[in-house]
């Protein structure tokens, strides 16, 4: 079978039970091994449910990942720019964002938008945004490439999160991460795997070798991807540059669209 990625050839690399009930196929590219599941006939039934219930990190993620997207934003792109999260969840990670004081829009075509709802983004406009956020979701992807051309119409910029395959990759069943209870797990990434996936849509990739990638236009020096998104560099920019948080405006916004309804009911 040829890698979805980059045609090489892949082989199988492990089987295992997912779901507790399917018998699922995982083949490795031998030319970028990026590691797949063949076939995943589970996945109408894995992503029945939004969140799995064993994603207990699901809200230490967020601020984490939204610590790191506002040094991104504050040293790399523009700051007055409209922003996207997509595949948001709750839209826990929208709010996080307007709260501190960037223009973020929520997208996710499995769950129930929570903590944003007003700001979901019109998928329909045409609007490209100056920095898309994706955490969490590109190893559900059955067709990477596909996904990235359609995230790329979107934004050049894409900043996601998706832990990267180790050197040696485990066995399915030693490493936590292929996720075989919850079974919406399907891509597995080598960082020589993304880089040909970046390149796919004309785009450069940059990491920080573990959990964090950023695709985009911008020709940098990895070391300055590496420095943004240093924890601490983080935690000091937050402080330092602090904006003008959306809550205020955000809350008029949902409060007069309130009235409006309740209006139109009466």
């Amino acid at each position: 079978m040829r890698c979805p990625i980059c045609s090489g050839c892949a082989e199988h690399f492990d089987s295992a039970v997912i779901l507790g009930k399917y018998e699922g196929h995982f083949l490795r590219c031998l030319s970028c091994g990026f590691l797949f599941a063949d076939n995943p006939i589970w996945l109408d039934e894995a992503n029945s449910t939004a969140i799995n219930v064993t994603d207990l990190g699901l809200v230490g993620r967020n601020i984490w990942f939204a610590n790191i997207a506002r040094s991104v934003v504050f040293y790399l792109f523009d700051s007055n720019g409209k922003f996207l999260d997509y595949g948001g969840g709750t839209g826990l990670f929208t709010r996080l964002m307007r709260d501190a004081g960037y223009d973020w829009y929520w997208y996710d075509k499995f769950c129930l938008n929570i903590f944003a709802e007003g700001f979901s983004a019109d998928m329909g406009s045409g609007l490209r945004y100056e920095l898309l956020t994706a955490a969490e979701l590109f190893e559900h992807l059955v067709d990477p490439v596909q996904t990235l051309s359609e995230l790329n119409n979107l934004s050049e910029n894409i900043l996601f999160t998706t832990q990267l395959l180790p050197e040696n990759p485990p066995r399915l069943d030693a490493w936590w991460y292929y996720g075989l209870e919850h079974g919406q797990h399907v891509s597995f990434f080598s960082r020589k795997s993304l880089q040909i996936l970046a390149e796919s849509s004309g785009l450069i990739m940059k990491s920080n070798g573990n959990n964090l990638h950023l695709f985009c236009r911008k020709n940098m020096p990895n070391l300055l991807f590496k420095f943004v998104t240093n924890p601490f560099l983080c935690g000091i920019t937050a402080l330092l540059h602090r904006r003008s948080s959306l809550l205020s405006s955000d809350y008029e916004i949902m409060r007069n669209s309130k009235r409006v309804v309740d209006a139109n009911r009466t």
